[in-house]
C-alpha cells in the first residue's frame, strides 16, 4: 500500500512539473506576443508620423505628360505611351550606379541623325 502512495506523489509531482514548464513556456509566448505587438504599435507611429510630415509635390498634369510623350516619341521615332511619370529625388542623393545604370540605358537607344 506504501508502494501506491509513493507511486501517486511521484505521479502528483511530475505532473506538477510538467503543468508549471508548459505554463511558463506559455507565459514567455504571450511576454513575446505583448513585447512585438507593442513595438509594432510603436513602429507604425512613427512611420505614419513621417507620412504625415512629408509633403508631395503632385506637379504632374496633362500638359506635361504630353510635353514628355511628345519628347520620347521624337527621339525615338515610334510611338509611346507613358503609363508613370516618377521625379528623382534630389535631395536623398541618387546612388552613383543607379544614375550610371539610367545613363546606360539612355544611352543605349540608338538616334539616328536627322539631315536636313
Amino acid at each position: 500500500m506504501e508502494l501506491i502512495f509513493e507511486s501517486l506523489l511521484l505521479l502528483v509531482v511530475g505532473m506538477s512539473g510538467v503543468f508549471a514548464s508548459l505554463l511558463l513556456l506559455a507565459g514567455m509566448i504571450w511576454l513575446f506576443r505583448f513585447a512585438d505587438e507593442t513595438l509594432n504599435k510603436r513602429r507604425i507611429q512613427t512611420y505614419s508620423k513621417k507620412v504625415e510630415l512629408h509633403e508631395v509635390v503632385d506637379e504632374v498634369n496633362d500638359e506635361v505628360v504630353a510635353v514628355i510623350t511628345a519628347a520620347v516619341t521624337a527621339a525615338l521615332r515610334k510611338p509611346v505611351v507613358v503609363r508613370r511619370v516618377q521625379f528623382l529625388n534630389q535631395k536623398s542623393g541618387s546612388a552613383s550606379w543607379a544614375v550610371t545604370g539610367r545613363v546606360n540605358i539612355m544611352a543605349s537607344h540608338a538616334i539616328a541623325k536627322r539631315k536636313s
